[in-house]
């Protein structure tokens, strides 16, 4: 095990330990088995939360209808159209 793999398990180690009240956290965060959760927890729920959960394709569309908006304003103010890569 080399230096680096040694401190991520010891920042593993220590986010076990530590602990975080349930009422300081949101209700979306707290264990209502217990009265507090660990801070690996509290931080695994941040992760999936902050996840982007669209797919490909709602990707694209999302991307081709700002393409479509730039579009429309350069016609509206009499402008040739720029395509955008």
């Amino acid at each position: 095990m080399n230096g680096y793999e040694l401190l991520a398990q010891f920042e593993k180690d220590i986010k076990e330990c530590l602990t975080v009240p349930n009422h300081w956290l949101p209700l979306d965060f707290q264990d209502q088995r217990t009265d507090s959760v660990s801070l690996a927890d509290v931080e695994q729920k941040c992760d999936a939360r902050d996840r982007c959960t669209l797919s490909d394709f709602e990707e694209n569309e999302i991307e081709r209808a700002k393409r479509v908006q730039i579009y429309r304003d350069q016609l509206e103010r009499g402008l040739e159209i720029e395509y955008l890569p």
